[in-house]
């Protein structure tokens, strides 16, 4: 059989390795961009008894964060946080390694709620982000293998010519299954999103009440079995609202009336017998302490500080069980606000930043102490993680010292 030689174009094979080498590259490139990213806790400045730790850095500003159980298959909680690009970022921890999990949702800033079952078509609990577009998305945890996992957003509301600043779901109404989805827009009409049908992602969104101004932060107050909670709202207009879910709506109260708008509200949970008690910033820095008295709540102001109070936390700081609360704001520092019985309240600060803080959650993130931890949002786009030392309030462990 004769054989047949081709013509060799000079240069070809080089040509096509190059080519070659250059598809590997692009695909190399895109599996490590679609992986999480990890990050070490970064050390950073902090007052003498507190550790502050980097755990997460974005591009822009982050502006809600929650400390949360997110992914059931991991023993430690989550920190869940949105940025200004729509990204809602879930951070898991490994032994001081923070794996950073996005999606994207609509591409401009975002509220988040805390995990919650109000989707019966979904298994577990999701979370809901609203944010400046109008638009609304549940997100999802789509399981992977390996004890991997990905967020799945998809949207399910729109509100023309609003924007969402609070987004709360909890069990709002006992007497319907499962939690509820509320959407608090900047016109100061409140939402409820339902979802339609047995299958699929559609949602029913209806206006249940209008109130006044634009709420920047909800929290739940337990009340009897069976009854609707209050929840307790404060707006920019300088109302901290009372609300309660009925079959025609939602009962609204106005529990105080400030001087200056109001920004975020958090709540210490109760010893048995203790009244509850809940802790409001206002914008001009003045923070108040509101204690239940039956149906009314006694109003005290015990701490000023600089203007643009943002981020408020309450929970245990000290070894000693002392009343305490964290604020945080655009004074660039995190403060704690405490006292010992019914002595004057001290002022201490914790830790510094360059850029302005927004955001405080509370919660457990480091089972070596005995006292809860802070996480710490703000302008500059860093996550901060504030703990106190190994063996902290742990009056009974040995403790490893470095040598």
């Amino acid at each position: 059989m004769q054989s047949i030689s081709r013509p060799r174009i000079p240069g070809a094979a080089q040509a096509c390795r190059r080519l070659l080498a250059m598809f590997w590259i692009t695909v190399a490139a895109s599996t490590v961009a679609a992986q999480p990213v990890t990050e070490g806790e970064a050390v950073l400045p902090a007052a003498r008894g507190w550790h502050a730790f980097r755990i997460h850095k974005s591009d822009v500003g982050i502006w809600y964060a929650h400390i949360a159980k997110v992914v059931p298959f991991y023993g430690a909680n989550e920190v869940i946080a949105c940025d200004d690009r729509g990204r809602l970022t879930v951070l898991s921890v490994y032994s001081g390694k923070w794996t950073a999990h996005d999606v994207t949702c609509d591409g401009q800033w975002l509220a988040p709620s805390r995990p919650a079952d109000v989707d019966p078509r979904c298994p577990g609990r999701e979370i809901y982000v609203a944010g400046k577009s109008g638009t609304l998305h549940r997100v999802t945890l789509d399981q992977q293998p390996f004890a991997r996992f990905e967020l799945r957003s998809v949207e399910i509301g729109h509100v023309a010519a609003e924007e969402f600043h609070t987004v709360l779901a909890a069990d709002l109404r006992p007497d319907h299954p499962g939690d509820e989805l509320w959407a608090f827009a900047i016109q100061g009409r409140l939402f409820e999103l339902s979802p339609r049908g047995a299958s699929g992602d559609a949602f029913d969104t209806r206006q249940i009440a209008t109130l006044p101004g634009r709420v920047r932060d909800a929290l739940v107050i337990p009340d009897r079995p069976q009854a609707a909670p209050l929840v307790l709202a404060v707006a920019r207009s300088g109302d901290l609202l009372g609300l309660r879910a009925h079959a025609g709506g939602v009962e609204q109260r106005v529990v105080t009336h400030e001087s200056s708008g109001l920004g975020r509200i958090a709540r210490r949970v109760p010893a048995p017998g203790e009244p509850e008690v809940v802790y409001v910033t206002r914008d001009d820095g003045v923070l108040l302490r509101l204690e239940a008295r039956g149906n009314d709540w006694q109003r005290e102001v015990i701490y000023v500080g600089s203007q643009g109070l943002r981020g408020v936390a309450c929970g245990r700081f000290y070894a000693d069980g002392r009343e305490a609360v964290a604020v945080y704001g655009y004074g660039k520092r995190v403060q704690i606000v405490s006292r010992t019985g019914t002595d004057p309240w001290q002022v201490e600060t914790v830790f510094g930043s360059d850029e302005q803080g927004h955001w405080l959650a509370v919660g457990e993130l480091d089972g070596r102490n005995g006292t809860d931890e802070l996480v710490a949002t703000g302008f500059d786009g860093t996550v901060v993680l504030l703990t106190r030392p190994a063996g902290y309030a742990l009056t009974n462990a040995a403790v490893e010292r470095d040598d």
